[in-house]
């Protein structure tokens, strides 16, 4: 059978039009035997057919075996779809704003949605601190997947953090010149970015910069900010920029809403 398998597979590969189909004998050759295939093709497809029945008749099953324990029950809700969307939106475009994402869900008693495990895990396979987190935001679904799939395993060893760690937002670099609005109200550090942007004294050289003050700008003005920037004239020389730093601050703004901030 498996000899007569072999020439099938070969008469396959180069095509009934160059070689036909081999002649069966014993009992493939009786369930084949019919006069009214009359083509290669015909006969060849007959013979493909009887074969495959007769080697799937003759499988044994394998062993049992055990049943897949799934992972211990995480209790804590999952997070909104809303903040499902959020985190896509924010690794795509700005990513300096996961590490609050992953921190905030932590402290407001989120898991993350299941659906978003796989990408997350893979996403923080290096670092150990962000790989603590997504393990802590994950739950036990994440070392349940990282011992079932090589490719979501952490390259450094298990994820290992301090609580203090898991709590604590990078530093990020801001001039002396902008960190004095990090803690004013948005009524004030809004228009005054908003004019330096327009006047273009915050140019494209200072994205950078600019990206991570409304990072860390105090939470209640982040509306005021995206609003200031959201009205910068188009046609002025800021105003791209300022549509974009807009978007980062009700990105921001959204984002910590969805996960219920407290």
């Amino acid at each position: 059978m498996e000899e007569q398998w072999r020439e099938l597979v070969t008469t396959a590969m180069l095509g009934t039009d160059r070689r036909d189909p081999p002649e069966p004998d014993g009992p493939l050759g009786d369930l084949v035997a019919d006069a009214q295939r009359t083509t290669p093709s015909e006969r060849m497809a007959a013979l493909v057919a009887a074969a495959v029945a007769v080697r799937r008749a003759g499988v044994l099953p394998g062993p049992a075996v055990p049943r897949l324990q799934g992972p211990a029950v995480d209790e804590r809700p999952v997070c909104v779809p809303a903040a499902v969307d959020r985190w896509r939106h924010v690794v795509a475009s700005w990513p300096v704003l996961e590490d609050e994402w992953m921190l905030t869900l932590i402290a407001n008693g989120w898991r993350v949605d299941p659906e978003l495990v796989p990408a997350i895990l893979r996403r923080h396979r290096s670092d150990p601190i962000r790989r603590a987190r997504a393990e802590a935001a994950c739950g036990p679904l994440a070392e349940w997947l990282s011992d079932l799939v090589a490719d979501l395993a952490p390259r450094t060893g298990r994820g290992v953090a301090s609580p203090e760690s898991l709590g604590e937002l990078p530093e990020l670099p801001i001039p002396a010149e902008l960190a004095r609005l990090l803690h004013v109200p948005g009524g004030r550090s809004g228009p005054e970015l908003a004019t330096l942007i327009g006047a273009g004294q915050l140019g494209p050289s200072h994205r950078a910069v600019v990206v991570n003050l409304i990072a860390r700008l105090r939470v209640d003005a982040l509306g005021d900010v995206a609003s200031a920037l959201g009205a910068v004239e188009p046609g002025t020389v800021g105003f791209g920029l300022a549509s974009v730093l807009a978007d980062l601050a009700d990105t921001r703004r959204l984002m910590l809403d969805e996960l219920g901030r407290t």
